[in-house]
């Protein structure tokens, strides 16, 4: 998996001003670590679990593949799912549960507010309140797909 710092606003499946990377953790970089209340964590399990509607609903797209914690080795994970707050998206892999159980990996305060407050994904209010995402992250697939068409074409021609 691809490393991204906790509140940064590049994830593996969106970027923007509005985009707020967690749980993208990677040996190589330090992270906090600490308690999360149970809670947090069961509420967290239920985003999990409905992470494929969570990706249908900001149009994530498909990631192939599946990921091994480069921890331990022992676990694996195919899915991210996004927690809308405000203006303010968090987007996390499912392998954070795996992080927070396993490794000790402690999300900032800001996204477990968010996670404790937002609906879950496969309710119509998480469907309308992360309306305005889709709408942004489909504008961004769509731009991908259309360099990508581009780019093949001016191989075309230039071979």
């Amino acid at each position: 998996m691809s490393f991204f710092p906790d509140m940064g606003c590049s994830a593996f499946v969106a970027k923007g001003d509005h985009v707020r990377a967690i749980g993208w953790l990677h040996p190589d970089h330090v992270y906090t670590t600490g308690e999360v209340s149970a809670e947090f964590l069961t509420r967290l399990k239920a985003f999990v679990a409905q992470s494929s509607a969570s990706a249908e609903a900001l149009w994530f797209g498909a990631c192939a593949g599946y990921h091994t914690c480069e921890f331990c080795g022992k676990a694996h994970g195919v899915g991210n799912f996004g927690v809308p707050s405000g203006e303010r998206l968090f987007v996390a892999p499912e392998m954070i549960v795996h992080y927070i159980e396993k490794h000790g990996y402690k999300p900032p305060a800001e996204f477990v507010t968010a996670v404790l407050r937002s609906p879950l994904p496969e309710t119509e209010e998480y469907q309308l309140i992360t309306e305005p995402f889709w709408h942004l992250h489909r504008g961004m697939v769509q731009r991908m797909i259309q360099a990508t068409k581009e780019a093949e074409q001016k191989r075309g021609r230039d071979s």
